[in-house]
């Protein structure tokens, strides 16, 4: 700036008339000129050569490294505003050169020139210590980038920088901790509105084109780019009736969610806010709250001695009673005797009425779980585990894995994702996923007190913390409980597949592992003063030795106390969940439209202290939801629904396990089978090629398999003169090569699967496998086949990657009808049931006239029932998933 002084100002001459005073003439002037620079300034901004030296001083106040390019302003708000309170600038800040960078927001004093003056304030947005923020894009009051972390985006994030306050927006009380938060999280009490919109599974590589009321995103998905619209119009005001809006492109896949902040009573405000100043930290509220819990068990336990209560501890050993069968009038010949849970006897000399014996919930509107002849899903008890405190009790919900899907989301405020934005924080608004569920119960504790790892739909918020108690659900459906093992590194699950994990969650170590109480000795179970373990409210899961899941509750107790309660429960693995009142509940809901709020819900107990919509409106810590499993495929675009087919069903007959429906366009049939219902024989058929090798084993299915044959597909006969490989318990025919080329391989104790030529040959030792014709592999199209006669029935076999097999039948049917039947099933591989010579197509059902015979002279595949059985099991670090195992 020049240093030279400025010249006086002429004085000029008084005008005649009504003329007012010097001094208010003076400030008149000043008035107007002021206003005129600050119409000529309002959109000024720093000029060029400044920003190495604004990006420096940024760098310096976040205690990191700002790059000159990674500067975004938001809009100016006019040249006084901008002198004394600073303009807001959007950057990107890296903690170390080559670390991850966070988003922040600052305000900088501007000069008349758009010269910086100094740093108001600055305020880390994100703090994503994992995940790396970039692509900023910032266009008037809206800004986007992307967050990705482990080499794939974890998700992308759209800000509005100038937000309404919504015409339902909170008042009083509310309205003025939601300002001070704002003010306190970005600089501004106004806040920031966030839309995100997380991505399954996670493309590698995401680019960002911010439109003045859409946001176009490109990204890459299965080798492919596509594109997906965000229309941001919807989302103008916060708690608008659609939040999701992606429209206008492929958006298979991708979910947007607002970010919201659920009222807070003043108290857990307060404590939540002193908890992040860094210089108090967690420690004096822990601290604080044994000192509450523990006055407040000293007085029970007195009350109750001086009450007269008294209870005798049993000297003898409690044994498990059997289960009662009068529960439900299903046929135990349909069941694997998993279900009910066997009553819990009491470790009291007196037991109090209804105490270890299992009950239906008293909640008649859970109509969806009403299926003919089934047992309830839900059963209800409570155990005194706690030989001090008769009166502690430890509520226990039973789950019936069989019937019901777990899944889990992550909450508005926690955990705190060190990869990406915090989770919705409420049940997803999709009607498929919000009908089916039936219930939900809370989860974990705060980021702060552990950083346990969490993933969602394949996003992770936190990664795993080594050896700690995990619950992972798998993409079949699945729930396993563990201990995780010793690496920390993203998934480091032993014999685990990455791509067979679709979520976890972390906490703690284990309560119960093999059936024994705390196996790692812990003494402070939660945020509490070393060597106490406090009684307070404490929730867990855990599952039990036949797969099955349990939730368990007490008011009044301590972490070994609820580990003793799922021990005598029958859990073989247990983990600790949230404590503390208004944190832990469990409630039971049947919904019908969320977006309209019709639904109802019900607490466990009327003793939870938690409103009866967290987890449907909106909670500010994760939690587990529970669905009604659905076994119905997938829908076929342009086809008939999928029903129950003709026949006899897989025990237990309540559940449908085998689906039927007839492809777009008619004339292909479809049938189904779930996976895990069946298991899958091949058997050699009396005119295929002659045989040294075949005896009367390789032809015939034994006695036990034949009383449970639920279909037989014919494969047909190989040329004498081309043979096609066939394997049969282990014994290749007719010739000792096995398979070489597209084939069914059926490895004993796993489902079907289609081989095809360029993998490596699975071990078939005991096992079955017969060379067809490959239809189709994902984009890729098999050899056509010959031309069949005019009214030949022909048919084709396709697996899913969910393991599902479809058989497609149709007259007439070409190899592009067959394929596009397939394909439209949601199958991604498929093969002729053609071995070469022609087949009939044979498709017999069990309970039709058309019943499955023990021998044809076509090469068969037989499908062989077996019971549903619980899909919730123990995992240790070292091993893979359990398969299903043939009976």
């Amino acid at each position: 700036m020049s240093s030279e002084r400025p010249r006086p100002a002429r004085r000029a001459p008084a005008a005649r008339g009504n003329v007012a005073p010097p001094r208010a003439r003076k400030v008149h002037r000043v008035l107007a000129m002021t206003g005129l620079a600050a119409v000529v300034f309002a959109g000024a901004s720093p000029i060029a050569r400044d920003l190495g030296e604004l990006a420096a001083a940024l760098g310096d106040a976040a205690s990191g490294v700002v790059a000159p390019e990674e500067l975004r302003w938001e809009p100016s708000g006019g040249l006084i505003s901008d002198a004394l309170f600073g303009r807001k600038v959007l950057f990107l800040a890296r903690a170390t050169p080559g670390a991850p960078r966070d988003l922040y927001r600052a305000r900088v004093r501007l000069s008349h020139e758009g010269r910086p003056l100094g740093i108001v304030s600055v305020h880390n947005l994100t703090q994503t210590s994992i995940g790396d923020d970039h692509a900023l894009v910032v266009r008037g009051s809206r800004a986007a980038f992307v967050t990705s972390a482990f080499g794939q985006a974890q998700s992308l994030s759209v800000l509005d920088l100038a937000p309404k306050a919504a015409p339902d927006a909170p008042g009083g009380t509310d309205r003025l901790l939601r300002w001070l938060t704002g003010l306190q999280e970005t600089g501004d009490g106004a806040g920031i509105k966030r839309l995100d919109v997380t991505m399954d599974p996670p493309p590698g590589r995401v680019g960002l084109e911010l439109l003045p009321d859409q946001l176009r995103v490109d990204f890459d998905a299965a080798g492919a780019v596509k594109t997906a619209i965000l229309d941001l119009g919807a989302n103008d005001l916060l708690g608008a009736k659609t939040p999701e809006t992606l429209a206008r492109g492929d958006a298979s896949g991708l979910r947007a969610e607002l970010s919201s902040r659920p009222p807070k009573r003043f108290i857990h405000w307060a404590v939540d806010t002193v908890r992040a100043v860094s210089w108090i930290g967690p420690a004096p509220i822990a601290w604080l709250e044994e000192r509450v819990f523990s006055l407040r068990d000293t007085a029970k336990q007195a009350a109750f001695r001086f009450g007269g209560a008294s209870a005798e501890v049993r000297t003898d050993t409690p044994s498990v009673t059997a289960a009662p069968v009068l529960l439900s009038a299903h046929r135990a010949s349909e069941d694997d005797g998993s279900w009910p849970p066997p009553a819990i006897a009491s470790i009291w000399k007196t037991p109090e009425a209804g105490e270890g014996e299992w009950a239906l919930p008293k909640i008649s509107w859970i109509k969806r779980l009403d299926v003919a002849g089934a047992p309830s899903a839900f059963l209800r008890t409570f155990v005194r585990p706690d030989e001090q405190r008769p009166y502690a009790r430890v509520l226990l919900v039973a789950m019936d894995s069989r019937r019901l899907d777990l899944e889990m989301e992550a909450g508005s405020e926690d955990p705190k994702p060190l990869t990406g934005p915090s989770g919705p924080g409420r049940i997803p608004r999709d009607p498929r996923i919000s009908t089916r569920v039936v219930a939900a119960f809370n989860g974990a504790f705060k980021t702060e007190h552990g950083f346990y790892g969490m993933m969602v739909k394949r996003r992770v918020l936190l990664p795993p913390q080594p050896n700690a108690a995990t619950v992972v659900l798998m993409k079949d459906g699945r729930a396993g409980f563990g201990a995780w093992g010793p690496g920390k590194e993203l998934l480091d699950l032993g014999g685990y597949a990455a791509d067979d994990i679709v979520s976890l969650r972390q906490n703690l170590d284990p309560l119960v592992d093999g059936g024994r109480v705390n196996p790692q000795k812990r003494a402070q179970w939660g945020y509490t003063l070393p060597g106490t373990s406090m009684q307070t409210e404490r929730s867990g899961l855990c599952v039990t030795a036949t797969g099955h899941m349990l939730y368990a509750w007490g008011d009044d107790v301590s972490g070994m106390t609820l580990a003793k309660g799922m021990q005598m429960a029958g859990c073989t693995f247990g983990m600790h969940l949230d404590m503390n009142p208004h944190h832990t509940g469990f409630l039971f809901t049947n919904v019908d439209d969320l977006r309209g709020r019709k639904y109802r819900s019900e607490l466990l107990s009327p003793d939870m202290e938690i409103p009866t919509d967290r987890y449907l409106e909106h909670a500010a810590k994760d939690f587990f939801y529970v669905l009604v499993r659905d076994p119905s495929p997938p829908a076929t675009s342009g086809a008939p629904a999928w029903a129950p087919a003709k026949g006899v069903q897989p025990p237990p007959s309540w559940f449908t396990g085998l689906f039927e429906t007839e492809a777009k366009g008619g004339g292909i049939e479809l049938f189904d089978i779930e996976p895990e219902r069946a298991t899958y024989r091949i058997r050699r058929g009396a005119h295929e090629p002659k045989d040294p090798n075949a005896n009367d084993a390789s032809s015939v299915l034994d006695e036990g398999d034949a009383s449970r044959v639920l279909f037989a597909a014919g494969l047909g006969v190989a040329h004498e003169k081309r043979a096609r490989g066939l394997v049969v318990r282990g014994v290749s025919q007719p010739t000792p090569r096995g398979v070489a080329g597209s084939a069914l391989v059926i490895a004993r104790g796993t489902s079907l699967r289609i081989q095809l030529p360029n993998e490596s040959a699975a071990a078939l030792a005991d096992a079955d496998a017969v060379e067809l014709p490959l239809l189709f592999a994902g984009a890729d199209v098999g050899v056509a086949s010959p031309a069949r006669p005019p009214g030949t029935t022909r048919s084709a076999l396709g697996t899913a990657d969910s393991g599902r097999v479809v058989v497609a039948r149709g007259r007439d049917a070409t190899d592009r009808a067959l394929a596009d039947a397939l394909r439209g099933a949601g199958c991604q591989r498929g093969v002729l049931l053609d071995r070469g010579e022609g087949s009939r197509a044979i498709f017999d059902r069990s309970g039709t006239p058309d019943v499955p015979r023990a021998r044809y002279d076509e090469t068969a595949l037989y499908g062989v029932a077996t019971p549903l059985r619980p899909r919730a099991f123990r995992f240790e670090a070292a091993a893979a998933p359990p398969k299903a195992v043939e009976k």
